[in-house]
């Protein structure tokens, strides 16, 4: 049962506090509490009107975008709804009866931002934000800088209005964080804010890629599967298609919760925010019959799903030092059950930011998981207490006592000792040397006891030595059995590709792809670290500040890389003579490859003699992909690109 006020008093403070969250939320996208905490405000408010009908909710429960928002100069021809909220299988059938049998859609609900495009012969005319329901804010200019999936122009001479969502996929909301950060900004708090904050900036120096896909567009049709395919035929993608395996008719309450259940499951590895599943009657029919209410149809409802962010207390940031040096901040948080899992810490940007966000011991804050993206903490919430004070990052280098390098907002620390519990952890990591059993925990051990200097001590030691070595708090010793693990990854290390052992070196600015890069362009260690700059420079997507750290890090580690050759480690690629059948080919994998990770079928292209690209392009030979909704599908799909399905080019591979 709903818990409801003790008082008048209490009620209408609990209405103004919702109304600032929601006013918030939709004009400006600032977090003031979280989706979970608003609802079940909205829910307590609900509930204490309906026993008190002369209690004014000034429409928190009643209105679109909670009565709060403060619409625009744009009037829209016919109102831009809300939906009505149902979370159990109780609320679905219920709502799977008042179709009477008819036909309903189960589509994703993302988490964006409405928007209402009008065209007249083939060229945007205006674009307008719902605002409250009836009239809403012109983003035209803004929307003719760029928006995945709402042309500027057409391919044909149409006239009419379309409506959807605009939302930013989760590469696109890092990369539009990390531009505003660049450009002086603050860090965006989520990705729904990212879209608000950069629609409604009219002077915007920075770029933040955004999508849009649409849920309604003008013309007479039976149903809403005519209406999206001929809205597919204009270029507009369709919400409904987003996630293929779902589209199409249900007409039990069964198939709408296994639909629902299907998207919730697709949820973690999505990587477009959705926060619901939206079902709604399929034949126009059946809305005219059904008809609307005040803010919402009566044919329509969104399903809503547990949520990705989640309120809670930050106890301490601890300060580490990454792999290159980096400074690293991670939040300690009271424990808190967020997108399907318990979260306990969670990492911070960088100390400008949180000195920017005023964050402080004690504070509650936002935290934010979305598919497997590692917990963030986002954003101080709601009112905090006055007694706190900042949280202040230290000066110094927390290992060595070093100043800080501050010539970027990433500090780092030059001490080559502070960074090699993170250098010696990565390179044993899955995507590099892949050394089973050498854990963070063990490495820290190796490293204090001086087993470890340098990544090159590990092929030097035993397994009793690895056995006797004692790690954590508890003093234990690594034992026997996950000895002889470890020895087995490290013999296993010796058998990885030439373009790994470059990766695991743990050069700045270098990963798995450059990795890879490197390997597939000068063939051994020993021509490697004969290129100069201007050679390494040459390879599409290194540049100069790439290359020149290339050169300054292989120098460095000479003696590593020495010692790791007589380990027996490759020191070149190797040529098993056999054929090259993708030679000249270019190749973007999105998602999943059956049998692979996303650096062993990289691998795979580049060993078969092609090349593995993450973006598409004219250059590109095929996309492999099972989501046909996503950014790199759309791209492939205008530029005549073949799109292959992941299974299928397995057995390529194979």
């Amino acid at each position: 049962m709903t818990e409801t006020f003790a008082s008048r008093d209490e009620f209408d403070q609990a209405v103004a506090e919702a109304r600032r969250a929601a006013r918030a939320y939709y004009d400006s996208g600032d977090v003031l509490m979280t989706d979970a905490d608003y609802d079940a405000l909205a829910d307590r408010i609900a509930a204490a009107t309906a026993t008190h009908p002369e209690w004014d909710d000034q429409g928190v429960t009643t209105a679109v975008a909670a009565g709060s928002s403060a619409g625009g100069d744009v009037r829209h021809p016919t109102p831009m709804l809300s939906l009505d909220k149902i979370t159990t299988p109780e609320e679905v059938a219920a709502f799977v009866a008042t179709l009477g049998g008819d036909g309903c859609l189960v589509e994703v609900k993302l988490d964006g931002l409405a928007i209402r495009a009008e065209y007249v012969s083939g060229a945007l005319t205006l674009a307008a934000l719902r605002g409250d329901g009836s009239t809403g804010e012109d983003v035209t200019g803004q929307v003719r800088r760029g928006i995945a999936g709402l042309p500027v122009a057409l391919g044909s001479d149409w006239t009419g209005e379309v409506r959807g969502e605009v939302y930013m996929t989760v590469a696109d909301f890092e990369a539009s964080s990390a531009n505003r950060v660049a450009a002086g900004g603050k860090a965006f708090v989520n990705s729904r804010g990212a879209v608000a904050g950069a629609i409604r900036s009219v002077d915007r120096v920075y770029e933040c890629p955004m999508t849009f896909a649409a849920y309604e567009i003008s013309g007479e049709f039976d149903t809403h599967l005519e209406r999206m395919a001929f809205a597919g035929t204009l270029g507009f993608p369709a919400a409904c298609g987003l996630i293929p395996s779902v589209a199409g008719e249900r007409h039990t309450a069964e198939e709408v919760t296994a639909a629902i259940e299907e998207i919730g499951a697709h949820r973690d590895d999505l990587d477009f925010p959705i926060d619901g599943a939206v079902i709604k009657a399929n034949r126009d029919s059946t809305r005219r019959r059904l008809g609307l209410a005040s803010r919402t149809p009566y044919w329509a409802a969104a399903f809503k799903y547990p949520p990705d962010t989640a309120a809670t207390v930050l106890r301490d940031i601890e300060v580490r030092v990454g792999r290159t040096g980096r400074i690293t901040l991670r939040a300690v948080i009271d424990p808190v059950y967020v997108a399907g899992t318990t979260v306990t810490r969670a990492t911070l940007h960088n100390p400008q930011w949180v000195l920017d966000q005023g964050l402080a011991i004690g504070q509650t804050v936002a935290v934010w998981r979305a598919g497997d993206v590692i917990p963030r903490v986002t954003t101080p919430i709601g009112e905090q207490p006055h007694d706190l004070l900042p949280w202040a990052p230290p000066e110094v280098c927390p290992q060595c006592g070093e100043a800080w390098d501050k010539s970027s907002l990433l500090w780092r620390c030059h001490t080559p000792s502070c960074s090699l519990v993170g250098a010696v952890t990565y390179a044993a990591g899955r995507d590099c040397l892949d050394v089973d059993g050498l854990g963070e925990e063990i490495v820290i051990a190796l490293v204090e006891s001086g087993l470890v200097r340098d990544l090159a001590d590990l092929f030097t030691l035993t397994a009793e030595q690895f056995a006797t070595t004692r790690t954590g708090e508890g003093n234990r010793q690594v034992g026997a059995s996950t000895a002889a693990r470890i020895m087995a990854g490290l013999e296993h290390a010796r058998q990885q590709p030439f373009n790994r052992v470059i990766t695991a070196l743990g050069i700045r600015m270098t990963g798995r792809s450059v990795g890879r890069w490197l390997a597939s362009r000068f063939k051994t260690m020993d021509a490697l670290r004969a290129a100069t700059v201007e050679e390494i420079a040459e390879i599409d997507k290194m540049g100069l500040i790439k290359a020149q750290h290339v050169v300054d890090g292989l120098a460095a580690m000479s003696g590593v890389i020495d010692r790791l050759a007589a380990a027996g480690l490759a020191m070149a690629v190797a040529d098993d003579g056999a054929a090259k059948p993708l030679a000249g080919q270019v190749y973007v994998v999105s998602g999943s490859v059956p049998g692979y990770t996303r650096t062993t079928v990289s691998e795979r292209i580049e060993a078969l003699g092609g090349t593995a690209s993450g973006s598409v392009s004219a250059k590109t030979t095929a996309l492999v992909t099972a989501e046909t909704g996503t950014s790199k599908a759309k791209k492939a799909a205008q530029l005549g690109i073949p799109v292959l399905d992941p299974e299928e080019f397995a057995r390529m591979l194979a």
